[in-house]
């Protein structure tokens, strides 16, 4: 039943923000709650204004290295997915240095030594591409 909820959903997703490829990527255990990621191909123009946030030097065009696929999770196939952001290897570099349990709460501060400057959402966009 879990596979045929996962599979609508996905089309659903495909269908709301007009992927071009999309595939469910996986699930991650949250201590909280679980993710379920799906990842996909969207053209460079397509979601590409996210409210002129300032970019690194260093970061990829979406397209392209770490950016190659755009990640969408959710905590229940039946509700709506969140996109992640785009990150940077600098941000890679930084997930790599520490040790977090995830939660399952996506804007949830991260508290570590070395300091991490990214929510959950950008740790798990980290994690991601690690995994990738």
């Amino acid at each position: 039943m879990e596979t045929f909820r996962i599979m609508k959903s996905l089309k659903t997703l495909a269908k709301e923000t007009g992927a071009g490829f999309i595939r469910f990527f996986g699930k991650i255990s949250g201590t909280e709650r679980d993710y379920y990621v799906a990842e996909g191909t969207v053209e460079a123009g397509e979601e590409g204004g996210e409210g002129g946030d300032s970019k690194p030097a260093d970061q990829e065009a979406r397209g392209t290295g770490v950016n190659k696929y755009v990640y969408w999770v959710t905590d229940s196939v039946l509700e709506k997915w969140t996109k992640l952001p785009d990150i940077s290897p600098a941000e890679i570099r930084a997930a790599r240095q520490i040790k977090v349990l995830l939660t399952g709460d996506l804007e949830r501060p991260i508290f570590t030594n070395p300091f991490y400057f990214g929510k959950e959402k950008n740790y798990l966009r980290a994690q991601i591409s690690r995994i990738a």
